[in-house]
């Protein structure tokens, strides 16, 4: 009897240490918080707001998004208004500060003005300048073919595949009719300017 009575004291007091230990743990007792909105906001920013607030951190995964600011948080878990526990862990994804790459698409000899602005647009490219130059074989004056491709403002051309930054500017030549009422003479000025 003596023994059941000692391993009884041992268990009320186990179970009252784990309760004791629990509840400190949980915070039961204290008031709940919301999580702040830090969605949009510069890490350094957000990470300040967080602090200030009494809430810890991690930062799970840095990916890149179109059309949000780099560095900033796009992602955060529990979501902003949530009730929590003054102290809880916030868990964020940053967009990362590195643009990634894409290659240039093969369009000089291959697609008209047109069809290039799409695909240019299809893998994150921008138009930069349109550069006509009169070619002899243009027979229709709308079909518009791309001749080369260049980086904005650079006379190298890019070979298709390349590598680039998303978002970079793009300078296309494209051929047009010759005005054939013009004299040859102007038609062989036009040749040796834009060559």
């Amino acid at each position: 009897m003596k023994n059941i009575l000692i391993m009884v004291g041992v268990l009320v007091v186990l179970l009252v240490g784990i309760f004791f230990v629990i509840n400190q743990y949980t915070g039961h007792g204290e008031p709940n918080v919301e999580t702040p909105n830090i969605e949009g906001e510069r890490i350094d920013k957000a990470l300040q707001i967080l602090e200030d607030g009494g809430f810890d951190y991690e930062i799970l995964d840095t990916v890149y998004r179109d059309h949000q600011p780099l560095l900033s948080v796009i992602d955060q878990n529990p979501e902003p208004g949530f009730k929590v526990k003054k102290g809880r862990k916030i868990y964020l994804v940053i967009n990362s500060d590195e643009v990634p790459e894409v290659e240039m698409p093969d369009l000089a000899g291959k697609t008209s003005y047109r069809q290039a602005l799409r695909i240019l647009e299809n893998r994150g490219l921008l138009m930069g300048k349109k550069i006509t130059k009169p070619h002899e074989s243009i027979l229709d004056p709308d079909s518009e073919p791309v001749l080369s491709q260049h980086m904005a403002g650079d006379t190298l051309e890019i070979a298709p595949g390349t590598k680039i930054k998303k978002h970079s500017k793009i300078d296309l030549v494209v051929g047009e009719m010759i005005d054939r009422g013009a004299s040859d003479s102007t038609l062989i000025n036009l040749d040796v300017d834009v060559e």
